[in-house]
């Protein structure tokens, strides 16, 4: 999952979800990544991790 917070500070965050555990997230609150980078991020991710990226 990815969560953007628009306002004065613009902040994105990904997050790994896992069925009932909840959500942790994996980047920084103070890393600034533009939308490209946190998808990269995400496949890499998914791709070392062997899993299916869901789009909701």
């Amino acid at each position: 999952r990815i969560e953007f917070k628009e306002g004065i500070y613009t902040r994105r965050v990904l997050y790994l979800e896992i069925r009932g555990q909840g959500a942790i997230p994996l980047t920084r609150t103070d890393e600034n990544l533009t939308p490209r980078e946190i998808e990269q991020k995400a496949a890499a991710l998914a791709y070392f991790l062997r899993v299916p990226i869901e789009v909701f």
